[in-house]
This record gives structure tokens, C-alpha cells and sequence, in this order.
């Protein structure tokens, strides 16, 4: 859930405004096409059981996702793609942007033809977007960032540079994650309620 809105509208708001940006996300990304798989991960939680994800994702593929903190999770994601599903290129997002077009993702699945990672800075730090291609996935990106704070992009950038792989860089973009950036998203037209 949003902790950092929902310590200024309540953990109730909060779920509600998280709920509504997924829809929203799922609205803006669309569906699986033959040449990309959209698949949804979620962290196991008693209240995110096989019928909740069902009715949520009805339309898409659904994975929980193993990891005890976000570091493990993405790496284990990553990794569980490239190795048993043969995966050739993968991008992770997550539900923070919610008006994330799926033509800015469809771009970073094309850089990533001639690059071999790829990443969306966020204003607040961090990034909304990171993909690589199976032969430059490195775990190591992933470990020791600490989640959250305005050093996770320059860690991720260095973490990707220290491995001596290519990288794009996306156009910024900000993610909902205070009640400023809810009532930004919501003056550019965007309804979470």
C-alpha cells in the first residue's frame, strides 16, 4: 500500500486511491499482445489470496512474487523469467504511475533491441520503469538500494554502469506517491476516486 499518502489521508484512502491506480494502470497499459506478455506480480498477503488476483487481473497472467523486500523480489522476478520461461527482454513497472502509456513502455521494449538496459527516472528518485535483455541481467542491480528514498535511481544508474552494460534513459516522469502528487495528477484531468 501507499504508506507515504497514507500517513496524511488515512490507511482506508489510501487503499482506495492504490486500487484506483492500479485500474487506472491497467486501463493505460492494455493487454498482452503475441510479441509482449503483460503479467502481473504480486506480493503474497492474506488479503491478496488466488480469487482476489483473479478478479483484479482477470484478463492477464499473475505470478506472486517471492522475495522478503523489494531488492529480492525484482531480482527473483527477473531472474525466474530469463532462466525457466526463456524470456528475452523484460521491463518492470510498478503502480505508482498510473497514466504510464503503453507506448513509452513499447519504446523501452525497442531500445532494448539496441541497448542492454533500459530505465524511466521518476522526479521524486527513483524510476517508474527498468528492463533489461536476458544476457546483461545482473541480480547485483537490484541488491542494496535502499527503496523508497531520493538515492534509488543514482544507485540503480551506478549499480548498471559498475557492470559495464549499455543504458537508455527515458524521458522523467513523477509518480503518486504524497498527497501533492495525488492532487497534480488529479488537476491534469485524472480521476482516482
Amino acid at each position: 500500500m501507499k504508506t507515504r499518502l497514507a500517513a496524511a489521508i488515512g490507511d482506508e484512502r489510501a487503499l482506495a486511491v492504490y486500487e484506483a491506480m492500479l485500474r487506472e494502470l491497467i486501463g493505460s497499459i492494455g493487454v498482452s499482445t503475441p510479441d509482449t506478455e503483460i503479467e502481473f506480480l504480486w506480493a503474497p498477503t492474506p488479503r491478496a489470496d488466488g480469487e482476489a488476483l483473479r478478479r483484479a487481473f482477470a484478463h492477464h497472467a499473475v505470478a506472486m512474487q517471492t522475495g522478503r523486500d523489494l531488492s529480492e523480489r525484482l531480482s527473483m522476478a527477473f531472474s525466474e523469467r530469463f532462466f525457466f520461461h526463456k524470456t528475452e527482454k523484460i521491463i518492470a513497472i510498478g503502480v505508482d504511475d498510473p497514466a504510464l502509456p503503453r507506448a513509452l513502455i513499447d519504446h523501452a521494449f525497442a531500445l532494448l533491441d539496441s541497448c542492454e538496459y533500459v530505465i524511466g527516472p521518476a522526479t521524486d528518485g527513483g524510476y517508474y520503469l527498468i528492463g533489461c535483455r536476458a544476457g546483461a541481467f545482473d541480480p547485483e542491480v537490484f541488491m542494496g538500494i535502499e527503496w523508497g528514498t531520493a538515492s534509488v535511481l543514482p544507485s540503480t544508474l551506478e549499480k548498471i554502469r559498475a557492470t559495464g552494460r549499455s543504458l537508455a534513459v527515458l524521458p522523467e516522469r513523477y509518480d503518486i506517491d504524497t498527497v501533492e502528487d495525488l492532487e497534480r495528477f488529479e488537476a491534469e484531468g485524472h480521476s482516482l476516486r
